[in-house]
């Protein structure tokens, strides 16, 4: 498909006002947009009050039980949404990796009051979330609990994780998801809306606030159309929520997923704040009031992931794409590519092994060199955008992102940094299927003695390895270099790596 000529911001909302684009939207007019794989979302707010009351009976029949901790794992972009309607609540753990230290660390919590909730969105790899209940509920069984009874799944009719008979009658929830909507566009669903509202959200609030963002569509438009005429018209933006971190997070991995495709979409990237790199040189946005911002996204959490939403259809309306499809990303979930694009250089710098394609000249001895050898000119014509995909521990691991300021500052370019595999069905998909100047830094790491069984830790590790194995297989595909840093112990990794960056 060839890309559309975006007219100017202004042009942009004055088309947008005389098309009725916003309330069309909001009716969820699938005409907007050349095809629409998955279009649950636009009614998704009106379908889920009945949830309301369920959630509620659900959350007093566990807090009866005295399962006041939420463990959930999930997969895509569900984790995510419950994060940000909870604004990270610690009643609320999210497990969307493998990882075996952070999966160590979540079943270090109290298990006898933890409630453990499998979301399981359709179109999602169900294989990492069908490990993660296996642990857990192996966990469970340890500490001499009945894991059934301590369970609540999330799953469309026919899901490939729905409970069998015998496991429902021995006590586990199951509660229904919509068929038709995934990744972040399920925010107002099930599949995020359980969790958080185990966790102490008010479904009900939420969900009044986020139709009350869809009768605003039906007038004015409101913040939705400026947003999108901004994210249309943008090669990249700059994203800060200093008081919600997590809703930016969200936010950015739905702009990425939603409109980084066919060679194009404009790059969302989450700084630290007004003094980040690219808070002036690209157009900066507040989630909320942030000094310095071009435009502002306010209200309620649940408000401003509506106005989200419904700004990114409208920019997948201007630039002729379906927000919904992740065409790339989905590629990279077939796991026949994991290994079918062998590193071609592989060489050890202290505790990190460097692996990569022919890119990467034969001479390369050190994790600096090989850095600069990605972000070169040399044979691949330059990087104009970095992206970090760290498969690492969030909370252990934690230094990693903030070397995503520094790298931006001494590359001069645009730099994304997120928690792999979360972040694979958004910026996944932005840096495989959007503009083609990527480039993928992976970070990997052996588990160390994450204090697990080594059978458990051994299982949990090889679906972490595979899944990055995959994904740097499908970016090769598409012509994208990737530089995998393998650490082999995970503190010198990140100490060489912080030497490396300060040496660019």
């Amino acid at each position: 498909m060839s890309a559309r000529p975006v007219p100017s911001e202004a042009e942009l909302i004055a088309r947008l006002v005389e098309d009725r684009v916003a309330a069309r939207i909001a009716d969820g007019d699938p005409a907007l947009w050349p095809r629409v794989a998955r279009p649950g979302w636009t009614g998704a707010v009106r379908a889920a009050r009945p949830l309301v009351g369920e959630v509620a009976a659900l959350a007093e029949q566990r807090r009866v039980a005295g399962q006041v901790r939420v463990l959930l794992a999930a997969t895509g972009g569900a984790g995510l949404a419950a994060e940000a309607l909870t604004r990270s609540d610690p009643r609320l753990v999210v497990l969307d990796t493998t990882d075996p230290p952070q999966v160590a660390d979540a079943l270090a919590g109290e298990l006898a009051a933890t409630v453990l909730v499998v979301a399981a969105p359709p179109g999602e790899h169900p294989e990492p979330v069908r490990l993660l209940r296996d642990t857990v509920h192996a966990a469970f069984r340890a500490e001499g609990l009945d894991p059934l009874a301590h369970t609540v799944v999330v799953t469309p009719p026919d899901g490939p994780l729905l409970p069998s008979e015998p496991d429902i009658a021995g006590g586990t929830v199951v509660v229904l998801g919509p068929d038709d909507i995934d990744g972040p566009w399920g925010a107002f669903t099930a599949y995020a809306l359980v969790p958080a509202g185990l966790a102490g959200v008010d479904v009900g609030a939420v969900l009044a606030e986020a139709g009350a963002v869809r009768a605003e569509l039906d007038t004015a438009g409101g913040d939705a159309l400026g947003l999108g005429a901004l994210l249309a018209s943008s090669p990249a933006v700059a994203l800060a929520a200093p008081d919600t971190p997590e809703l930016a997070e969200w936010a950015a991995q739905l702009v990425a997923g939603g409109l980084g495709k066919d060679g194009r979409g404009p790059l969302p990237v989450v700084v630290e704040g007004p003094d980040a790199p690219e808070w002036d040189t690209l157009p900066a946005v507040g989630l909320g009031d942030v000094p310095g911002a071009v435009f502002a996204t306010r209200g309620s959490v649940a408000e401003q992931m509506a106005t989200w939403q419904h700004a990114v259809a409208v920019a997948a309306h201007v630039l002729g794409v379906d927000p919904t499809d992740r065409p790339d990303a989905r590629a990279a979930d077939n796991t026949e590519h994991a290994g079918s694009a062998p590193a071609v250089r592989d060489f050890t710098d202290g505790a990190v092994r460097v692996q990569a394609g022919d890119w990467l000249p034969e001479d390369t001895t050190t994790v600096a060199d090989a850095l600069r050898a990605l972000l070169g000119p040399d044979g691949h014509g330059g990087a104009q955008h970095l992206a970090v995909h760290a498969y690492l521990d969030r909370i252990e691991d934690a230094s990693a992102a903030v070397l995503r300021a520094e790298l931006a500052r001494r590359t001069g370019l645009p730099t994304t940094f997120g928690w792999a595999p979360r972040c694979l069905p958004g910026s996944g998909q932005h840096a495989k299927g959007g503009p083609p100047a990527t480039r993928v830094c992976q970070l990997t790491a052996d588990p160390d003695d994450p204090g697990l069984r080594p059978q458990a830790a051994a299982a949990l590790d090889a679906v972490q390895q595979e899944l990055a194995a995959t994904d740097a297989a499908a970016l090769a595909d598409r012509g994208r270099p990737v530089l995998r840093l393998h650490f082999t112990d995970r503190v010198a990794g990140l100490v060489t790596l912080a030497h490396a960056v300060q040496q660019l």
